[in-house]
């Protein structure tokens, strides 16, 4: 059974799983960020994967740099996947951005833990 913060990581993974498996999702991009905006929610998607997986590796006085690895490759994994949806295709554009806000989500969290500390003591 999944217990405590990470039901928190799997919700999450789940609705990253739910977004990468939908056939057609609806075009959502303002039009003044162009073909960007798709690797601005890939980032966003896997920093707040990462940041929740680190959250839950602190709870358990666990380093927190596996929280990262494990959201990139998870990226990696639904990038794989989105190679046998028709609709859909794998880049390595989404790839990059899926680490990189992977990594962007481990710095944000590290910073907040270290703003934390600083404020309790």
């Amino acid at each position: 059974m999944i217990r405590g913060r990470w039901r928190w990581v799997v919700a999450w993974a789940v609705l990253i799983e739910v977004l990468v498996l939908w056939p057609s999702p609806p075009d959502i991009a303002p039009r003044w960020l162009g073909g960007g905006f798709d690797k601005v929610v890939h980032a966003a998607l896997f920093a707040v994967l990462a940041a929740l997986a680190a959250w839950a590796r602190a709870a358990q006085h666990r380093v927190r740099w596996p929280a990262a690895v494990g959201a990139a490759l998870f990226g990696a994994f639904t990038e794989g996947q989105q190679h046998f949806i028709p609709s859909r295709s794998m880049e390595l554009g989404d790839l990059l951005a899926d680490t990189g806000g992977a990594m962007l989500g481990l710095a944000l969290f590290a910073a907040l833990a270290l703003r934390r500390r600083g404020l309790q003591g």
